[in-house]
Order: structure tokens, then sequence, then C-alpha cells
């Protein structure tokens, strides 16, 4: 039986036959993921650190390919948690699901827009081509954000959906495209190609809620305690990542599957020493971004609040009772 089977099984008698996961002692949960990005290392390192099950959660984190298969999984209870982009969980919320967001992995656009040397300056991206994974994600918006904050109107650019990190630093590279903007990992890859930055989007503190931990309403009218569980062992993960770059870079190579250093450094010096906070408040003015976002191409997200989106009462319980200011020792 493969490991997500198992979890499925454990998640499902969990939600039967509470009294048996009470004798246990340690209760099943699954988190799913989808991707392999450092903003969620905090959720792994609770996993591999023990942390999780430190308060009572034994975890299974569980990749499962596409945002969408993800919600779907906690819709159907496969899954009691997610660690996904917030628009993923806001646009499930828009069409009909319970999806909340509990707390943040990674506020901010974490993108450095890279260039080739024909493009020294941002004033020489007038008239050029810059590639997107696709229109309406972040990296589209993340583009538009630096092309912006450059002082250049987007009528004066062209926005290419080409695909993934690799794939638009194939077509930098081929000219196919004048620059794109990539994740911190690939930002490595693009310098030694030979490309450079114009910009590092972290640099302009524009509020966005990148990804984040995700759950139902369903589960926290039913079972607060598991979510309040899952959080203990959540920001215990983002101190021990903090005060363990060893270990952490060692969780980093398995959940990134890399073995390349420079990565690997990169990876944890830029998310877990500049993105990820010690206390993870889902933040209401980076979803505020993310949902005027989402109106531009989502008509029915017009009346929408973003307190509709976000539950942070765990997380200010946690920081009101002092668990998290104990996790530092002040």
């Amino acid at each position: 039986m493969t490991a997500l089977c198992l979890g499925l099984f454990f998640s499902l008698v969990s939600w039967l036959y509470p009294s048996f996961v009470s004798a246990q002692k340690v209760e099943r949960a699954i988190l799913a993921f989808g991707s392999s990005g450092g903003n969620l290392t905090a959720f792994w390192v609770a996993r591999e650190a023990g942390l999780y099950r430190k308060y009572g959660l034994d975890v299974d984190v569980v990749f499962l390919r596409g945002s969408t298969t993800a919600i779907n999984a906690l819709a159907s209870r496969e899954a009691q948690f997610a660690a996904l982009g917030a628009s993923s969980s806001m646009l499930a919320k828009l069409g009909g699901a319970d999806t909340v967001l509990i707390a943040t992995a990674a506020p901010g656009l974490s993108f450095y827009l890279v260039a080739t040397k024909e493009v020294p300056s941002s004033a020489a991206l007038k008239g050029k081509k810059i590639a997107i994974s696709r229109p309406g994600t972040d990296s589209d918006l993340g583009a538009r954000f630096a092309v912006q904050k450059l002082g250049i109107s987007e009528r004066d650019v062209s926005f290419i959906t080409v695909g993934s990190d690799m794939e638009r630093l194939m077509a930098l590279r081929q000219g196919v495209v004048d620059a794109t903007v990539v994740t911190p990992a690939a930002y490595v890859a693009a310098r030694k190609i030979g490309f450079h930055a114009l910009i590092d989007l972290k640099d302009l503190n524009i509020p966005y809620e990148a990804a984040g931990a995700i759950t139902t309403r369903t589960l926290i009218r039913e079972r607060p305690e598991v979510v309040s569980r899952f959080l203990q062992g959540f920001v215990s993960g983002i101190h021990h990542a903090k005060t363990h770059r060893d270990f952490t870079i060692q969780v980093l190579k398995k959940y990134m599957r890399t073995e390349d250093q420079d990565v690997l450094n990169m990876s944890y010096d830029y998310y877990v020493e500049r993105v990820i906070p010690k206390t993870p408040y889902v933040s209401e003015a980076g979803l505020q971004t993310v949902l005027d976002h989402i109106k531009k191409q989502h008509p029915q997200a017009a009346t929408a609040r973003v307190q509709d989106f976000m539950d942070n009462r765990f997380v200010k319980e946690l920081e009101e009772k002092g668990f998290i200011q104990s996790l530092y020792g002040r």
C-alpha cells in the first residue's frame, strides 16, 4: 500500500472512529503540498524534526501535483491541511469550497527580474519581451509589479507565456524573450548562465500572500484542537529552521530534490532568513493584493472581502499565550 493510501486510510479512521485515535494519543493528519519551492520550508522541517508529533499529530506530508488536486483532497477530507499558494485557496473559496488560510508561509513576492546583457538597465526594457509562467499567476503579477516599480508602463513591454522557471530561462537563453521573473532557486541558475538581476522584488516590500497553511472551516468548526496542534508544529518548524541551518539544508535537499549546494544555500538564506516570519499571521493587505488581481479575471470576486478567506485566530492564540515567544527564549 502506498504512503498516500496509508495516510488516507488513517485519516478516514480518525474521522469515523475518533475514540480509536484518542486511544493512540497521536492523531494522523495529511498535509498536501504541490511544489518544491523553498517557501514551504517550515512545513517540511516540522515534519522531519518530529514537531507535529510533539504536539499530538502524526502528519503525513504528501506531494500532489497541481493545486486543484490538493484543494480537492481538502474538500473530500482526504487531507486536513494544504501548503499552497494563497490564490489557490481564494479561488477555491470563490468556487464554493470552504477553504481558509490560517497562517502565512511566504509573505511578499519572491522573484528576481533577470535579463540578458542586451538589457543592461531598466530603461532598456522598453519594447522588450518578458516571460511569465501564465496569466494570473504569481510570476505574472511579479513581472507587472517589477515593471511598474522600474518606472515603465506595462504597455511598453510584452508579457509572453512560456512555462516553468527553467523553460523561461531557456527561452531567455535562446533569445525568444529579453527578460523573465524567476524564483530564488532559479536565480542561481540564471547567474551561472550569465544573466543579471534588474530587481529583487522582495526589496520592494509589496504586500502579498504567496503561500500559506490552508484548511477548511469545517475542520475548524468540528476539530479546532487539531488545527491548533498543527499550527503549534508549524510555528515550531519555523523556529527550528531559523536555528538549525545544517539540518534545514538537509531537509531542503530532500524535498527540493537537488544536490546543488548553491541552490540550497540560496533557498535557506532567502526564505528562512528574509521571508518566513516568526509569527505567521496572514496579512489582510497581502490578501487584498491577491484579491485585487483575482478580480480582474473573475467577476464573481467583485463583492468578496479578504476576511472571507482568512482566519488568524489560532496564530493569535499562540502569540497571546506566549507559545511563540517561548520558542525563542525571550
